[in-house]
């Protein structure tokens, strides 16, 4: 039974951290828009400084790029949380994997010694010839 629940936490990890990974990529993807809108604005401040050659549009355009940098700086760190859940969850539907055939040698230990404990006192009671504790089973 505990490996059951094991198995559960492990794929509702793997969940929670593809649906974390989705939340991260949604906002570093609208991070990434408004910084492409900000170069194109950057740009459109340079065109007029270039047409104008007026200081005004250059510190305007400074301004504009730093804004922009910040966004994707922000933008940045969204897109390693997505990585870090893209990780997480691939590490825990891997470990659920390995959890799930971890439980399944186990059920099959069980039944092998279940089902040998049984024929053995059969045998005991029918031959003096000592049994061994674990019966060896066809694979599957």
């Amino acid at each position: 039974m505990g490996t059951t629940r094991s198995v559960m936490t492990a794929l509702c990890i793997s969940l929670l951290s593809a649906g974390g990974a989705a939340y991260c990529y949604t906002r570093a993807d609208a991070l990434q828009v408004q910084g492409q809108w900000l170069m194109e604005r950057g740009t459109a401040q340079a065109e007029d400084y270039a047409a104008r050659f007026d200081g005004a549009a250059a510190d305007a355009q400074l301004k504009t790029f730093a804004e922009r940098r910040a966004i994707l700086e922000k933008a940045h760190g969204w897109q390693r949380g997505m990585l870090l859940g893209v990780l997480i969850a691939a590490l825990a539907t891997v470990s659920a994997y390995l959890l799930f055939l971890l439980k399944r040698l186990n059920d099959q230990l069980l039944d092998a010694t279940g089902s040998g404990a049984h024929e053995g006192t059969d045998r005991e009671s029918a031959s003096p010839e000592p049994v061994q504790a674990l019966m060896p089973s066809p694979q599957r």
